[in-house]
């Protein structure tokens, strides 16, 4: 529950801070006639503001350094999940050959007790 308050407070803020900083949305709401108004100019302006940030957002990520970037990283981890592969693989079989001897040990103790 700590969480959702703690959510709903930051939303809070974040969305006070989109009004204190839109003048013009300031002004619109003011000369609203009551809340269901208010609350329609403000969904609208959200959209339009967030239909921009998606776009400065998609050419940010479509953009030639990040997508070179991009390329950097795949190889990076895949590289690095391949060494991480190899190592499970190792303690994999070493835990085998544990295993089996520790099997082999409990029955030679379970034919000694059978005699």
């Amino acid at each position: 529950m700590r969480k959702f308050s703690l959510l709903l407070g930051t939303l809070g803020g974040a969305l006070a801070g989109y009004i204190l900083s839109n003048e013009r949305l300031r002004k619109k709401m003011a000369a609203a006639p009551n809340a269901e108004a208010m609350a329609k100019m403000l969904g609208e302006q959200l959209t339009k503001d967030g239909k921009k940030v998606a776009r400065e957002v998609k050419g940010f990520v479509e953009s030639e350094d990040v997508q070179k970037n991009l390329k950097k990283a795949k190889a990076f981890a895949s590289k690095k999940l391949g060494v991480a592969q190899k190592e499970l693989e190792k303690y994999a079989k070493k835990g085998m050959k544990e295993a089996k001897k520790y099997a082999k040990k409990g029955m030679r103790d379970v034919r000694g007790m059978m005699k």
